[in-house]
């Protein structure tokens, strides 16, 4: 590396490699840096072709012929590049191609020509983000490359016949997200000719042909009723997983993403078991996903020796109603681990699950991470804090971390503070708490019972800074932020004397301190320490000056 005339010289392997880590559009910038930065950029082996780069592209505002003007840029800038590669003998490794504007004519015709040229001049990893309402087909040309190593794939359809020959045999990462349209016999026929595939990400509906099909449609009282009709094709829209693709599935999966999945169609707990050297599992969950209650009444298992990362995420599952939307007696999920390798789990919910761990917890340190959204409808009450105090036993002897959205305005908040008095709290790693709408006089009960039921380390405040037709909504937020150091403050001054009064769980506080970030995209900014009562203070430099900022608490217990 040398110095010259006050520029540092990279060597082009290096420049290509930090340009890599940009975006399209970013990386096209260094340009300007120097000839050397543009010559790397012109050559670079990770090419991204993204429509949105073009002025006015996605932008409503501007006309239809100056919408038209920027999708023909697009178009002549892509066909020009990918034709300086060619007639350079250039290489690629990745190709990034984004089209979102399926409103012009030659879609089709030009994302076809992009994705075989790509192939054609060496690229091993291919992304793919179309709009195009599942209408273009993939080229058979994808699945022919030989040398493809990972291919992710939105908005298209994608179609094996019996001509078709797949010769991907060292295909490792295969992700087919939700806008992909594919049949059941396509997905076989790709899993069972792909022995090297080592992560599956699997979000796309499956459709099989069959004289006569069956299934579920949700009706207008919130159950789901059995349809049965004549036709040649059946649209499983939870992802139904057959059970010969199970049985295809290479036992090198080291990594497995599943969405809206189909419990009758297999036992999850014995598709696990299959894998031998998995390590990270997904799964999501809906309101839409078929059966979903199965999942309410026999509950799901997760079983598998190897794994040590699982996310269950089930943030649009709400409590299952049986018959009627607001039943006397709500349903929660119900999950059984049998997991002894687990290393971190990360649970994202509405109606608090019940957990249960078949195998003991491993000897080491693990994490689990809450996010909980709380349900509108329903509101907090002291039920719902038992709820979650029995959720934080199950995960106790894990470093728990816990973030509570409870922005909506709830419609109820039956919460009895003589009722919630928790024996043994529970330890807290993190406790982040969003209630941007959340109204003044429900954060007196919510406080009150999240510090009787745990004893965080941290607790993360967010600020964001929202538009001036939203300023009610933000003085709220400030008022909430307030209240909260407030409560801390006035924690360490004073201690109650009876469980059945506010702020009773304080009493074993010691010490607060408190830090600000002025950076909440990034999380190596540097937290500065700022007094608890400058915070309070009104006329204070630092109170609410950014538009966005985190604000934290140090929190120091007594020993148990």
């Amino acid at each position: 590396m040398a110095a010259g005339e006050g520029e540092i010289h990279f060597p082009e392997p290096i420049i290509q490699r930090i340009q890599s880590f940009l975006n399209g559009k970013k990386a096209a910038q260094t340009t300007i840096l120097s000839k050397s930065w543009h010559s790397a950029w012109l050559t670079r082996p990770n090419l991204d072709l993204d429509d949105s780069h073009f002025k006015g592209s996605h932008n409503r505002r501007y006309s239809g012929e100056y919408k038209r003007s920027s999708v023909d840029d697009f178009k002549v800038h892509s066909k020009k590049t990918i034709e300086r590669y060619e007639q350079s003998n250039l290489k690629i490794e990745s190709f990034n191609l984004c089209m979102y504007l399926y409103h012009y004519d030659y879609f089709d015709e030009l994302a076809e020509e992009l994705i075989v040229k790509a192939l054609r001049i060496g690229a091993t990893r291919i992304c793919l983000r179309l709009d195009r309402n599942k209408s273009f087909v993939l080229p058979n040309e994808v699945f022919g490359a030989d040398n493809l190593v990972e291919l992710s794939v939105r908005g298209c359809t994608i179609k094996l016949d019996d001509r078709v020959v797949i010769k991907c045999r060292r295909l490792e990462s295969l992700s087919l997200d939700d806008d992909v349209s594919i049949t059941i016999d396509a997905i076989s026929k790709i899993v069972s000719s792909c022995p090297s595939i080592e992560n599956l990400s699997i979000f796309s509906k499956f459709y099989q042909r069959c004289d006569k099909y069956v299934f579920w449609s949700e009706s207008s009282d919130d159950e789901y009723e059995r349809v049965e009709e004549q036709g040649p094709r059946v649209d499983a829209s939870a992802t139904a997983m057959p059970v010969g693709v199970v049985d295809n599935l290479i036992p090198r999966l080291r990594c497995l993403v599943l969405d809206y999945a189909w419990f009758s169609f297999f036992c999850l707990g014995d598709l696990l078991s299959r894998f031998p050297f998995l390590k990270d599992f997904t799964l999501y969950l809906n309101r839409s996903s078929k059966n979903i209650g199965t999942v309410f009444e026999e509950g799901i298992q997760i079983s598998n020796c190897s794994l040590e990362r699982i996310k269950l995420a089930m943030k649009g599952l709400q409590r299952y109603y049986s018959g009627v939307r607001r039943p006397t007696k709500p349903r929660r999920p119900r999950v059984k681990f049998d997991v002894p390798s687990v290393r971190k789990l990360t649970i994202e919910c509405a109606a608090i699950p019940i957990l249960s761990f078949i195998s003991k917890p491993p000897s080491r340190e693990w994490e689990s991470h809450l996010s909980i959204e709380c349900e509108d409808h329903l509101g907090l009450s002291t039920i719902w804090f038992k709820e979650l105090s029995e959720l934080l036993t199950e995960l106790s002897q894990s470093k728990t971390h816990l973030f509570l959205n409870a922005t909506r305005n709830m419609s109820s908040f039956d919460y009895k503070v003589g009722d919630n008095i928790i024996i043994r709290k529970h330890e807290l790693e993190n406790l982040t708490l969003e209630m941007t709408n959340l109204l003044y006089s429900s954060c007196y009960p919510l406080f009150d019972g999240l510090f009787r039921l745990c004893r965080p380390k941290l607790i993360t405040q967010y600020y964001n800074d929202l538009m001036d037709d939203l300023m009610d909504d933000n003085n709220m937020q400030k008022t909430n932020i307030d209240l909260l150091c407030q409560i801390l403050e006035e924690g360490i001054k004073f201690k109650v004397s009876s469980p059945t009064q506010f702020m009773y769980g304080l009493n074993d506080l010691e010490e607060v301190k408190a830090q600000i970030n002025f950076d909440v995209d990034d999380d190596t900014a540097e937290w500065m320490p700022i007094p608890l009562e400058l915070l309070l203070d009104e006329d204070s430099p630092h109170k609410y000056v950014h538009k966005q900022q985190r604000i934290r608490f140090l929190l120091k217990w007594k020993p148990i």
